[in-house]
């Protein structure tokens, strides 16, 4: 019984959504959702200006979406700063040469909504179906961004599975007769 009540209330909370829902706008007032990018990989990270380790990791960013970006690769970077420091925001895309979409106003709430602490810089990773499938807390290493980026990639890349057929076994050379 305790097992069911657990499972109805995980299901009626967000933190247990395997596909959260995300509505923020960018710096000129236009909406973005999650679902608008159904179909392509996702990479959500949420910084703020005032953030050293954000400042530290955003190059490692611009770069994927550089060399990844035509390759079905969006990264969204949701902005923490408030009424205070979002005045800082531009500035900042500009220093980074961010060529992808800012969103304004998250909040540690929506953080939470996506299974993250409260830890600033974070990252999620949704595959083409908008199901989150691996985060980073705390400042992103260069190797471990691209390493998850490239392998939600290649899982995109690779052909369809047929259901009850067995994986194709490479054949070994045949060996010589001694």
């Amino acid at each position: 019984m305790r097992h069911v009540i657990f499972v109805l209330l995980c299901f009626a909370t967000a933190a247990c959504q395997s596909q959260p829902q995300l509505s923020l706008k960018d710096m000129d007032g236009k909406a973005h959702s999650l679902s608008d990018y159904r179909g392509k990989i996702v990479v959500l990270n949420f910084w703020a200006t005032w953030c050293v380790p954000c400042r530290d990791e955003m190059p490692i960013f611009v770069e994927a979406q550089k060399k990844f970006g035509q390759r079905n690769l969006v990264i969204l970077a949701a902005s923490l700063d408030d009424a205070r420091t979002q005045k800082y925001v531009r500035k900042f895309v500009k220093t980074y040469k961010m060529d992808f979409p800012v969103l304004l106003d998250a909040s540690a709430e929506l953080m939470a909504r996506f299974g993250l602490g409260e830890t600033v810089p974070s990252t999620i990773f949704l595959d083409t179906q908008g199901n989150i499938v691996d985060k980073i807390q705390g400042q992103a290493r260069r190797k471990d961004l691209l390493s998850r980026i490239g392998r939600l990639l290649s899982d995109q890349d690779a052909p369809p599975k047929a259901v009850g057929q067995p994986t194709p076994q490479k054949t070994p050379p045949p060996t010589a007769a001694p």
